[in-house]
């Protein structure tokens, strides 16, 4: 069994750049103390918010490693892939109520949420494909 399909290469970059964010966050310097940050750092501190993005991607690349090997897998990967979108859409959010007009908006906001619906679709269509293959087993 391949640990990386073809179709899930996208989602392997998205749940290792989110280790890397994490990681990047939790660097011995201030990455979010700029005035672009003020509100995402009254939520949760630079170090918060590095530990949720690099457990998130951490678990979302387990979620990844284990997929197919049981037939709910697809399930947790998908359930992994959802929380990983939200904690990019709850950055993105940060951003658009400091200033919206930002770039950091688009960025997390469309671009890096729209791969992550690329993602979310093609794991939905695999826990369509297991709810089938269960179906059929019985």
């Amino acid at each position: 069994m391949p640990i990386i399909y073809k179709n899930r290469l996208l989602e392997w970059w998205f749940a290792a750049s989110t280790v890397g964010f994490g990681v990047w966050l939790g660097l011995p310097m201030d990455s979010m103390s700029t005035g672009a940050f003020a509100d995402l750092t009254r939520w949760l501190t630079e170090a918060e918010w590095a530990f949720l993005f690099g457990i998130t991607g951490v678990a979302h690349c387990v979620s990844l490693f284990v997929n197919g090997r049981r037939w709910w897998t697809p399930f947790a990967r998908t359930l992994m892939l959802t929380v990983n979108s939200l904690c990019y859409g709850l950055f993105a959010v940060g951003f658009a109520v400091t200033y919206w007009p930002t770039t950091a908006t688009y960025t997390y906001g469309v671009m890096i949420l729209g791969a992550a619906l690329i993602c979310i679709y093609r794991a939905v269509k695999d826990c369509v494909h297991a709810l089938e293959g269960l179906a059929h087993a019985h």
